[in-house]
This record gives C-alpha cells, structure tokens and sequence, in this order.
C-alpha cells in the first residue's frame, strides 16, 4: 500500500510539475510567408476574397484525406468553409474585409482534445509593377494544446510554413493563368459605316507600338479637350503601311468624331475619314499580345471563303482597355479587316 501511496504521490507531483512547466512556455505563434506576384491587385484579390477560389490554390484542399464544405456565403464578411481531416474538424470564417488590401480570417480547430482559435490574414502591399501578398496565422496554444503538441511533436512552424510557401505559388501560377486567358472568335463579314476622326500618325515596330499610341492618345485627347471637341466612338488604330503581324509597321493613333474638324496649320493632330466599306470582323477578348493570333485567322478566313483584301487600311477598336478594366484578359478589342465589295 506504501508504495501505491508513493506511486500516486509521485504521479501527483509529475502532473503539477508538467503543468506548471507547460504553463510558463510561451504558447503565442505567428507565422508569415510573403510572395511578390506581377499581376494587378484586383485579380489578385479577386482569387482570396471568395473561398470558391481557394480549392484552385489552397495546398491543404488539394491534399488527399482532406474534405472541404463551402458555406451558403462564401466571400465577405460572415463567408467561411468547414473541413474534416483525420485528426478533426475546422472551420474558416471572414472576420474583416479591406477590399483589394487585406482579409482576416477566424480559424477553429477541433481536434478532439482541444479547440484551437487562430487568426489568418492575407494582405496585398503594392511593389511597382507587382503587388507583395503576405500569408500571416497567428494565436496562442492553450495549457492543453501545448501538452499535445509536446507529446505528440506537433512543431506548428514546420507544418505550416511549408504549405503557406507552397500556396502562394500556386495562387502566383493561377492568377497567371487568368491574365494569359484569350479568345479570338471570327464574326464574320459585316458593313462599316464611313466616320472622322483625329489623329497622329509614327512608326514603329510591334513591341514599341503600345507605349507610343498611349502618348499618342493623351495628345490627341489633350487637343480635343482645349477646342471642346467630343470623342464619337471607341479608340482604334489604323495600319497605315505593311502588315500588322510584321516586325515593322506605320499606324495612326485616331478617336472618331462626328464631324469633319478642320486643325490648325502645323498640328500634329490631324483629321482623317474612314470610308464606308465592308469588312471582315473578328474579335479578342484578352491581352494585346494575342493581337497576332487575332489577325492570322481573320486572315485565313478571308483566304478560306475567297475574299480579296482592299486598299482601305485595316483597323482595329479598342471597346474594353485598361481605361475600363485593371485585367487585361477581358480586354475586348474588334479587327476590321475591309475587303474588296
């Protein structure tokens, strides 16, 4: 019975000395990962506000064993998912929204033995051309919870880290994969209506040519605004000379207006007319560089049904640019290839 006695005291002893040493290690956590992604932060945020998105790059959706429940709200304030793994259950709850700027997150985690609260935030920070986008979880281990993690060596930091570094790689390589999406659809032949428009004309080879039209736009904005002249139309560029698919080329950069505008001697604005014509149309919806793709197969449509290009100047519209939209995969922008009538 003695040695009972002895046992139990000595056991006695043990828990208070284990919980008392367990009580004065410090349980706070916080751990950051931060990847730089060359994209507009829209798109970026557009990925992270709505838990819908996240099963396309959440490393822990994609792991086998792992079940996810999104809620009836998924995004904004109050939206949140539920998962079961084979350790418990959690759930992800929106606690604070800054659009295009931060989300914050309250992460519960049951796992049987304990429930652990955690906050989650993910920012983007604008770095130039990119935006920065930093992945924080932080809270603090309960007496319980550090007990576990001693016994069962549980090391927060080594099995978070690794998937946070891994999930901002994938969201980099899935909001590329947005910016890089195109179609180009052949609308066929349609009548062209004649219209005016003012414009500056220069050379220039295929990379040059987007940054020399928007200066090229500002001026002539810039003329329009001081003679209080009202643009009547989308922006359009005109191929002067050669191929638009060549290395070289010469285009105008034109806004139609209603009427004939008579410029000043020596302008370097000018005003030209687009004659009534019909055309072949074809439409790209994403990036300018796809541009190329847009025109080969206007080009093979006018070759397939036996069309002869004529000697009007082939166009193209900008309906939707970066004036309109930060993501350049719903840029919309129309060819107007004329053809002999």
């Amino acid at each position: 019975m003695k040695a009972l006695k002895y046992f139990i005291i000595l056991l006695v002893i043990g828990i208070i000395a284990s919980v008392v040493y367990f009580s004065l290690q410090d349980g706070t956590y916080s751990i950051t990962e931060e990847y730089t992604i060359e994209a507009p932060t829209q798109v970026i945020y557009e990925q992270i506000d709505d838990f819908e998105s996240w099963n396309n790059w959440n490393p822990w959706t994609m792991q086998d064993g792992i079940n996810s429940t999104m809620g009836e709200q998924t995004s904004g304030v109050g939206g949140y998912y539920t998962f079961t793994d084979e350790y418990g259950n959690g759930k992800m709850t929106i606690t604070n929204v800054d659009p295009n700027k931060k989300i914050v997150f309250d992460m519960q985690y049951d796992s049987g033995f304990a429930v652990s609260n955690s906050e989650v935030s993910m920012m983007i920070m604008p770095e130039d051309k990119a935006n920065k986008v930093i992945w924080n979880i932080k809270g603090e281990n309960s007496l319980k919870e550090k007990m576990l993690n001693a016994i069962f060596g549980i090391d927060l930091e080594k099995e978070i880290r690794p998937m946070y570094q891994q999930g901002l790689k994938n969201l980099d390589s899935v909001v590329q994969k947005e910016l890089n999406k195109y179609t180009v659809s052949v609308d066929g032949v349609l009548d062209t209506g004649g219209s005016y428009y003012l414009y500056m004309s220069t050379s220039a080879t295929t990379k040059t040519m987007e940054t020399l039209q928007e200066s090229m736009f500002q001026n002539i904005k810039k003329y329009m605004n001081i003679h209080d002249i009202k643009p009547f139309g989308n922006p359009m560029i005109i191929f002067e000379k050669n191929d638009p698919t060549l290395g070289q080329l010469i285009f105008s950069a034109a806004i139609p207006v209603k009427d004939r505008i008579e410029t000043e001697t020596g302008s370097n604005v000018l005003c030209g007319f687009t004659p009534a014509t019909q055309a072949i149309k074809t439409t790209l919806k994403g990036k300018h560089e796809f541009l190329n793709k847009a025109w080969e197969e206007a080009t093979a449509y006018r070759v397939s049904n036996n069309l002869d290009a004529s000697d009007i100047s082939p166009y193209i519209v900008y309906r939707v640019s970066k004036v309109e939209t930060v993501n350049p995969a719903a840029y919309l922008t129309e060819i107007y290839l004329p053809i002999q009538e």
